[in-house]
């Protein structure tokens, strides 16, 4: 009997490369949301420690400078916020993408395991006759 061949074997393989580009952009996506979310811990972590800088005896200045620094923690705080709420919206895309890619692929792959295991149940049922047809054969010889 022939090598099984799935006749759909290079669209299949097409999917696959599709499902595994929607996977690594996907983890691009997830690793820019990861970036922004350590530099919000950052921004965070400075504002606190800047909060809690005593401020006893210090020149007008020193403490201006302390306020607008307060201020642009702030302002930044802010900025990747935004950036965040943007960078999840292309998590959730890339997400969706990457979903479809995987259902189109796994249609395919279920398809060819159907067709393989009809394959396998073919080879099965000739392999039986085959051996039904020898050991036949060998019964019609011995008893002449």
């Amino acid at each position: 009997m022939k090598r099984f061949s799935f006749s759909m074997q290079k669209i299949l393989d097409i999917r696959e490369f599709a499902e595994r580009q929607a996977q690594i952009e996907l983890g691009r996506a997830v690793a820019e949301v990861n970036r922004i979310n350590g530099e919000l811990e950052a921004v965070a972590q400075e504002k606190q420690r800047m909060l809690q800088v005593k401020l006893k005896d210090v020149s007008l200045n020193e403490f201006l400078v302390h306020e607008n620094y307060l201020k642009r923690l702030e302002l930044t705080k802010d900025r990747l916020l935004q950036e965040l709420a943007a960078a999840q919206l292309v998590v959730d895309e890339k997400r969706e993408i990457f979903a479809e890619a995987m259902k189109q692929r796994k249609i395919l792959s279920n398809l060819r395991d159907k067709q393989y295991a009809q394959y396998k149940k073919e080879a099965l049922v000739a392999e039986d006759n085959a051996v039904d047809d020898l050991v036949t054969s060998r019964h019609g010889y011995n008893q002449e």
